[in-house]
């Protein structure tokens, strides 16, 4: 039987997942692979370590800041609401993170670590590198990544075109900026200064991709 108290649980692991940017990165890299031709096995597995992967993300973003959100009132955020605690958002994150890991390596040792790389470096942003200038740089190592992962996992000894690695690399900062966007006063309030907060909202206005449906903010 379903209690109210594990709708809520569930609700709050959806919402600290950070669910359209997660959705759309697992999007585009299922469609990526299986625009090359990778097979069904293949594009089903870069699917799934990517989509684990997106999700270790997210509830380690939530996580790693409950203080600062409980802080400046964030009701958008679970931990603040009290739908999930700051504890159970680190355990999905580890166990998400731990499946991504096999999941990854599954598609073959190098494309694995790959992605596995990739993964760390994402969340080497919500550890450390969100509050610096240099905010920029794990989404356009990630996003870059992605795309050599996907391309690696493949069938066949094919490797990305540079300018599909750059093309990606460039997404993955006008993503960040425009996930940021929304969060720029309360990061203000709390002390995290990466670069969008930095350049302040209309010179990142300007850098965010106009193609990007608004996403729920990452912080």
């Amino acid at each position: 039987m379903v209690t109210g108290r594990s709708r809520g649980l569930v609700r709050g692991l959806v919402v600290a997942s950070h669910l359209p940017p997660t959705v759309m990165v697992t999007a585009f890299a299922l469609a990526l692979s299986a625009g090359i031709g990778a097979g069904a096995r293949t594009t089903t597995l870069v699917a799934l370590a990517v989509l684990t992967g997106q999700l270790s993300v997210g509830w380690s973003n939530d996580w790693l800041d409950a203080r600062r959100d409980v802080a400046v009132g964030r009701a958008d955020k679970p931990v603040v609401t009290g739908l999930v605690t700051a504890a159970t958002l680190r355990a999905a994150a580890l166990v998400a993170l731990g499946a991504c890991v096999v999941l990854s390596l599954a598609t073959g040792l190098l494309p694995g670590a790959v992605h596995v790389v990739a993964v760390g470096v994402a969340w080497s942003y919500n550890a450390l590198l969100k509050a610096t200038w240099w905010s920029w740089a794990p989404y356009a190592v990630s996003f870059g990544l992605l795309a050599v992962f996907v391309v690696l996992a493949a069938p066949g000894a094919g490797r990305p075109a540079p300018w599909a690695v750059a093309a990606a690399a460039l997404l993955g900062v006008g993503a960040h900026v425009a996930n940021t966007l929304p969060d720029l006063e309360d990061d203000a309030a709390t002390g995290v200064g990466g670069q969008p907060q930095r350049h302040g909202r209309p010179a990142s206005t300007e850098q965010a991709p106009r193609q990007l449906p608004p996403a729920t903010p990452r912080g």
